[in-house]
């Protein structure tokens, strides 16, 4: 999995969007030969709006949470489709985990492993038991309560 950016054209201004992208090899629809095309995991929105070095962390980390699979030649692509199912259901918390605004950086220990392992442990439980639904007010009290913010 990576970093995804997007950049979108809408009349005169430009945007770049950011997202958890992995690449598979398949074919497509009709007679189009095999390459490697990307699925978007799911997306963190605008770059303006999201701390990109954390952005990174978390791509990371979901990576290394997210459920694993069985799979044989030729199956990535619906075994990546079924990952993604599974980590879109919590889109809205790894958006505000990630975003400008909830400045979730400068809360986080300097230390790489430290913040990792408190990023994993947010992701963990959050794949465990999404929140349906959830505002973004009601995420972010859970995530600074859980930080003891």
């Amino acid at each position: 999995m990576y970093l995804r950016r997007n950049k979108v054209r809408c009349g005169e201004t430009r945007r770049t969007y950011l997202s958890i992208a992995h690449n598979v090899w398949w074919s497509g629809d009709g007679t189009r030969k095999a390459q490697s095309r990307p699925i978007v995991v799911a997306s963190f929105g605008v770059e303006d709006n999201v701390d990109v070095d954390l952005a990174r962390e978390l791509v990371n980390v979901v990576e290394k949470v997210s459920p694993k699979y069985a799979s044989r030649r030729g199956e990535g692509k619906a075994v990546t489709m079924r990952i993604a199912q599974e980590v879109r259901k919590i889109e809205p918390f790894l958006k505000l985990l990630a975003s400008r605004k909830l400045g979730l950086s400068k809360v986080l220990p300097p230390l790489a492993d430290e913040r990792a392992q408190i990023l994993e442990t947010l992701i963990r439980d959050q794949l465990a038991e999404p929140e349906q639904g959830a505002r973004e007010d009601a995420i972010l009290a859970s995530v600074r309560s859980r930080l003891g913010l």
